[in-house]
């Protein structure tokens, strides 16, 4: 490949012509901003190019003589300029003014000046693009770039707590499609590929665009599409604003804070150096309430089967969020043909939870004795039911009460009280996410080549340390009656709260809390998550111009190296116990010198543990959204168990060190992929009407992981096992646009795309059980998903501001990633299990290897079957979408209403599998986005609408276990009103309908998890001193 490059870069230099000169230039409107996407021709050589992000242009090799350059832009006047090149190169700048020829030119200041941009991007591209324009992506300070997409046709975006998080592109899984910041790929930190965008305020991006349709110089993976973040370059002229707002979130109902600084500015002799730099700091207080369960079949007392919860989860969140965000971009022009480019970013998230969780377990299918006992059979009697018929195998009768209504059951449930928070400042359980990006790249001109090379370091990292959690529980004392007629909404105690208020804890010597409830504590643990990737990236592109003129030819071809290194450990769990009760440590000790070997739980010190947890208690449900229908009631503050003293390596004068936890440990996995790529593409021009692209990509990918083989009954992790694999993928590319009039633009194109195996489904961890006879394992064979893509597009450009566009695609997906579960013989799963003898070699404790031996032994005589779940690939799938967009001022409407402007793009998937194969998971049937915006030269006010159907997520061992996103409507405001030419005031208000994210299992009518957060509003001022 190597040698190839550099054979094709050699032949290129005989075509050289050293006496032949570059014009170069700057697009830009009448406020100084540069004006992207514009057409640029020299009219006698039927020669031209289109600017770039930053509105400059380069065209180069043109002989000597006097020219005419024309620059068209939709929406604003034709400019021309004479152009004498005699030997030299030549700058030549234009400033466009706005059309005012037709019934289009109302004021076009603010959103229409955003769409203009994004339009002649647009319109321009050789892909199948949406553009947002810098105007669009700053007009707001979102706290993340997915809060500036959500606001575009075309997308949907997945929220975490009210927030942006995942971006999906037409209906596709977020795990289908690529974040990329200045062209570099960003690589998630979680199970799968999907990259979070929580981290990346809107403020660091200059804009965005997100591509439907790659071309071969781009990464291929992109089933779904590309999202490109374009960073803050150094502008024409001097730029200084600074932003500064507060906000508001009607569950907390806390004020937010934020601030923005952004400079830049060209400096040295012909403003060679250019500078950039970006501040941004929002600080957030945000709030849930959610209620969770999942659905079985029961054979409920009647004889019946009903679908009935198998718990009941009642959650609290109480959050606060910090985002800090640098960013700093230097541009140098060594001279008009070279140029180098610097990006350096830095982003943290803080993200800080105090979690209550009131829990109503075991009360499904597989804990009929927690259901409510027929007279006589209350309390611990001892039943016998081998067959499950609910009948007592020795007194031959019911044990159970045979009139317990199914739509309003009365259990004896196991309660559980959980309590998280963390071990820092802010007391709540903390996530950390760090995006730093360095790049270094150039552009250089020799003749007709243009040489483009960059390289760039990328980390990302997701930590979760020091996670506090305390758990209660509370077995069978207590009756709860659910109600089950609202599936929707399931209730406890009529929607009231469980009565678990305790006794008076003072002083309490045993790890009861209480004598009449038994409430005791079950768990108190702490754990320390940590997660990164690392890639270095390494990219050179040349471009040779072989033909100019009407039919001008451009021969593209390049390489590119990209390293990712990854790390997904939990480093440390352990379980804590209070110290061992200092009037009882001279008994303890003297039963171990006597050779004795005494219990430490009956000599723990429970009175101080108790005092506190008493003394610290608080009504969680008074302190957020004391609306709730679920009240999760009294419990110990996060801040309490959050500030004990603890250590995760030893004990301390309050708590020993009770347990290390290892199964945990057996989730952890590493990774090395090593993908190098190459790619040839010819941009062939048939006049300014038709433009086609042919070319392919060739991409090898070496991956090598590293898992734990965990034995959960000999409770040991061996040695790291790894595995190593590789593949080679070809990606043929057919783009065509064609253009018959001015206004008009038709697109074909055939792409071939790859979405690579999930981390963790690629990692050999295995996890196997032989007591409860189950297996689950990574699957280092599995194959990557590939999808052969088909797109045909019509663009209509109306007016100055009107786009009508419809368009179908396709999508055939092979290989797509499943979670099988099937049942294997012991035999073959064998070696995963791992002999007694075997784990004994290797330091495990012989007293568990020897309770470990009867399990093993029992099922390897009998080649029992396990029920193994490993990740797999699927069938075929097809996708089949129409996607159709509208945008129009509507300018023919009678004053004041002339200022409007509807903004619409609707989406539909048909989605087709094999019969027998499973659902293709993560794809919705429908995306609609509707936008109404209302602008005069003082203010503009934006209403916007998204609607997304539901779609499924989760494959269950059949449709009764399939969990489903369900639908979602959210409606947004925002206003932004001009105090002076250069102080604007700017308002937003964010899910207006109160939509809550919810899940649902089976059927819309059942709750899987609904998760509620209320609206949010930020009001501030923005202030652009030049």
């Amino acid at each position: 490949m190597k040698r190839i490059l550099l054979l094709l870069f050699i032949s290129a230099f005989p075509s050289i012509s050293f006496c032949q000169s570059l014009i170069t230039g700057r697009i830009i409107d009448d406020n100084n901003l540069s004006l992207p996407g514009a057409t640029i021709k020299i009219e006698e050589l039927s020669r031209g190019t289109v600017s770039d992000q930053n509105g400059n242009y380069t065209l180069i090799d043109v002989p000597n003589g006097v020219y005419n350059l024309t620059v068209t832009y939709i929406g604003y006047g034709v400019s021309k300029q004479k152009v004498a090149v005699a030997g030299r190169n030549v700058k030549t700048d234009f400033k466009l003014n706005l059309a005012d020829n037709n019934l289009q030119a109302v004021v076009v200041t603010g959103n229409r000046s955003a769409t203009l941009k994004a339009l002649n991007q647009q319109k321009n591209s050789d892909r199948i693009v949406n553009v947002i324009s810098a105007d669009q992506v700053g007009r707001f300070p979102d706290p993340n770039i997915g809060d500036a997409l959500k606001r575009v046709p075309g997308i949907y975006v997945q929220l975490d707590q009210g927030e942006a998080s995942l971006v999906s592109i037409r209906g596709t899984d977020p795990s289908k499609s690529t974040i990329n910041i200045n062209g570099s790929s960003i690589a998630g930190t979680g199970e799968n590929r999907a990259v979070g965008i929580s981290a990346i305020p809107a403020d660091m991006v200059q804009s965005v665009e997100v591509t439907k349709a790659i071309t071969p110089d781009m990464d291929g993976d992109a089933i779904g599409g590309v999202v490109n973040l374009v960073t803050r370059k150094a502008p024409f002229s001097r730029l200084l604003s600074v932003t500064a707002g507060t906000g508001y979130s009607d569950i907390v109902q806390k004020p937010a804070y934020n601030a923005n600084l952004v400079y830049g500015d060209r400096f040295l002799k012909d403003k060679k150096l250019g500078v950039m730099a970006s501040i941004s700091y929002y600080r957030q207080f945000l709030g849930s309430d959610d209620h969770q369960t999942t659905w079985e079949d029961v054979k409920w007392v009647d004889q019946q089967t009903y679908f009935m919860p198998r718990f009941l989860n009642m959650v609290q969140n109480n959050l606060e969020r910090i985002r800090q965000s640098y960013t700093v971009g230097i541009d140098y022009k060594l001279n008009a043909k070279n140029t180098l480019t610097f990006t350096g970013i830095y982003n943290k998230y803080n993200d800080w939870r105090k979690i209550s969780t009131l829990k109503v377990d075991d009360i499904g299918a597989g804990y009929p004795k927690n259901w409510q006992r027929a007279a006589g059979w209350e309390g611990n009697r001892k039943i016998t039911d081998a067959n499950n018929d609910y009948i007592d195998d020795v007194a031959g009768e019911y044990y159970l009460n045979v009139k317990n209504d199914p739509k309003h059951p009365v259990y004896q449930p196991e309660l559980e009280r959980h309590i998280e928070g963390g071990l820092n400042n802010r007391n709540g359980s903390q996530i950390i996410q760090k995006i730093i990006n360095f790049g270094l790249e150039g552009e250089h001109i020799l003749g007709k080549v243009k040489v483009n090379w960059k390289g760039s370091y990328l980390k990302n990292v997701t930590d979760r340390p020091d996670v506090i959690e305390l758990e209660l529980e509370s077995e069978n004392e207590k009756s709860v009656q659910m109600d089950y007629t609202n599936p929707r909404f399931i209730k406890a105690n009529n929607g009231f709260e469980v009565e678990n208020i305790l006794e008076n804890l003072k002083d309490k010597p045993s790890y009861r809390a209480d004598s009449a409830d038994t409430w005791y504590m079950d768990n108190f643990t702490g754990t320390d998550k940590r997660a990164s990737t690392h890639q270095y990236l390494a990219q050179l592109d040349i471009a040779v111009a072989l033909a100019e003129g009407k039919f001008s030819n451009v021969l593209k071809f390049g390489g590119k190296y990209r390293g990712l290194s990854l790390t997904n450990e939990t480093t440390r769990r352990v379980r804590w116990t209070p110290q061992i009760d200092p009037a009882l440590r001279s008994q303890y000790e003297a039963e171990l010198a006597a050779g004795k070997k005494p219990k430490v739980a009956d000599y723990v010190g429970w009175a101080p543990f108790w005092s506190g947890f008493a003394n610290n208690s608080t009504n969680i449900s008074k302190t957020l959204n004391i609306e709730s229908d679920y009240n999760v009631g009294n419990a110990g503050s996060s801040e309490w168990i959050s500030n004990l003293n603890k250590s995760y390596y030893g004990d301390t004068e309050d708590f020993m060190l009770n347990r290390v936890y290892q199964d945990v440990l057996g989730n952890n996995y590493y990774g090395d992929e090593a993908i190098t790529a190459g790619y040839v593409m010819s941009t062939q021009n048939f006049g300014d009407k038709l433009s086609l692209i042919l070319g392919g990509r060739v991409e090898h990918s070496s991956v090598k992981y590293e898992g734990y083989n965990y034995n959960v009954r000999a409770d040991f992790i061996p040695a790291k096992q790894s595995t190593k694999s590789e593949f080679l993928n070809f990606m043929p590319a057919f783009l065509a646009r064609y253009a018959p009039a001015k206004n008009q633009v038709y697109r074909f194109a055939y792409t071939s795309t790859i979405s690579r195996p999930n981390y963790k489904d690629i990692s050999p961890y295995i996890s196997v059980n032989v007591r409860d006879k189950v297996i689950s394992q990574g699957n280092p064979d599995i194959k990557p998903t590939l999808s052969n893509n088909f797109d045909l597009l019509g663009e209509l450009y109306t007016g100055n501001t009107g786009l009508v566009s419809a368009g179908v695609y396709f999508k055939n997906i092979t290989n797509y990633r499943i979670l099988s579960r099937d049942l294997v013989p012991f035999s073959e799963v064998e070696s995963a299990a791992e002999s007694p003898e075997s784990l004994l070699a290797q330091g495990a404790n012989p007293a568990t290897v020897a309770s470990y031996k009867t399990d093993y032994d029992k099922l390897k005589a009998s080649n029992g079957n396990l029920e193994r779940t490993r990740p797999g690939n699927g069938g075929t799938a097809n996708i089949l979408g129409m996607e159709f967009s509208f945008q129009q001022g509507l300018s023919f409407l009678p004053k004041p209403f002339n200022n409007l402007t509807l903004y619409s793009n609707y989406t539909h998937n048909f989605i087709f599998v094999k019969k027998g194969d499973p659902k293709l998971p993560g794809t919705a049937a429908d995306i609609l986005n509707l936008s109404l915006a209302y602008e005069v030269k003082k203010f503009n006010i934006r209403l916007s609408y998204n609607n997304t159907s539901d779609f499924v997520t989760i494959l269950g061992t059949n449709s009764k276990g399939d969990v489903y996103y369900d639908k979602a409507h959210y409606l947004d405001a925002s206003i932004n009103y001009f105090l002076t030419p250069k102080l604007s005031l700017y308002a937003t208000a964010n899910n207006l309908l109160n939509q809550d994210q919810r899940r649902y299992q089976y059927k819309p009518e059942y709750t899987y998890s609904s998760l509620y957060t209320g609206a949010t509003a930020t009001i501030g001022l923005k202030f652009n001193l030049y």
